[in-house]
């Protein structure tokens, strides 16, 4: 009896590798110069602010951008994760892995995107508390996708 009951402790210790550090908020964004309409009825109007933000970067111009989905997913201590911004849809994934503590100049991570279960990137990058980093991802549709992952504090949920 005494033997079972010192097990118990053990039983319910936690994962410390399973504790979330930070949150990651994946959006996807639908960019292109020609008929924006081919994104389809779900498909949002950006807001302003991204709108300028995507323009300022010569790479990321086009005539229009229309916000497809978006994910937030827990950022663990040492543990992968995953987000998947077109629900309910796994044509495009977001891998992602800590390679260090959140600090003030914030996280360094693994980052992987996924296009119909090849991967078609990977990078490490470090990312800021609310700077958003933009992924130039694949052609899609006449236009191109755009992935934006910007990491956020514990409760905060906006790209």
């Amino acid at each position: 009896m005494f033997f079972v009951s010192s097990l118990l402790p053990l039983v319910a210790q936690e994962d410390p590798g399973q504790a979330a550090v930070a949150k990651l908020n994946v959006r996807v964004y639908f960019a292109s110069d020609s008929d924006i309409t081919v994104a389809g009825g779900t498909a949002k109007t950006v807001e302003p602010a991204i709108r300028k933000r995507l323009e300022s970067e010569e790479r990321l111009r086009f005539k229009d951008y229309r916000l497809m989905g978006e994910d937030a997913q827990p950022l663990l201590r040492s543990y992968e994760s995953w987000a998947q911004p077109l629900k309910p849809s796994d044509e495009i994934l977001l891998r992602f892995e800590a390679q260090g503590h959140p600090g003030a100049m914030g996280v360094s991570i693994d980052l992987e995107l996924w296009q119909g279960r090849q991967k078609i990137m990977k990078s490490d990058a470090l990312l800021k508390p609310g700077v958003p980093l933009y992924i130039l991802g694949p052609e899609w549709r006449g236009g191109r996708l755009i992935v934006s992952v910007v990491l956020a504090p514990m409760g905060k949920t906006r790209s």
